[in-house]
């Protein structure tokens, strides 16, 4: 009898076995890259992360955006309004801007807070725009939690602090929600 396959087999499952790793390292190279994705994070920078006016409803959060990525990255714009915020402008950092690996820029953001009963429980990330070389894509970026001016048994607080997501916080300095 003989051995189906034999010695030819084995060398053609070793080359696919190496295509295959191959393929899968540079995948996921190109992904850590930034080449692919964005991939910016959000820091806490040194002093004040925001203010907020009870009067004016005029409120701010701080924070950095850090590049992740191995490759530069352009960022031309970031922010957005919703229906209980309304962007103003952003401050700090003027766009465009290229951020070199594990560069950091400082943000901004001054929102007007137009429905306090509206203000979402649900996470409202910042979408940051950013230039790639076939075209724009948008990447969404969480700033850090804040310190509310709230109880701490406020619906909106993590139970086990005072620390609530960036956007309930910020309000609760212009909003009236102490009860």
């Amino acid at each position: 009898m003989t051995e189906t396959g034999g010695p030819k087999l084995r060398v053609r499952w070793t080359i696919l076995l190496v295509i295959v790793a191959l393929v899968s390292a540079a995948a996921a190279a190109s992904w850590y890259s930034g080449m692919v994705r964005a991939r910016l994070q959000t820091v806490m920078l040194e002093g004040r992360s925001g203010s907020g006016d009870s009067d004016t409803r005029v409120m701010t959060i701080r924070f950095g955006i850090r590049n992740e990525a191995w490759t530069p990255v352009t960022i031309v714009g970031a922010g957005r309004s919703s229906s209980f915020m309304r962007l103003l402008r952003v401050e700090g950092t003027h766009t465009p801007i290229t951020l070199g690996p594990g560069d950091t820029t400082d943000f901004e953001f001054v929102y007007k807070v137009t429905d306090c009963s509206a203000v979402s429980a649900q996470k409202w990330p910042i979408p940051v725009r950013v230039e790639r070389p076939w075209g724009m894509q948008t990447v969404y970026v969480e700033p850090p939690r804040q310190r509310a001016n709230i109880s701490d048994d406020f619906a909106y607080v993590d139970e086990n602090s005072t620390w609530a997501l960036w956007h309930v916080a910020r309000a609760s300095y212009v909003c009236d929600w102490q009860q």
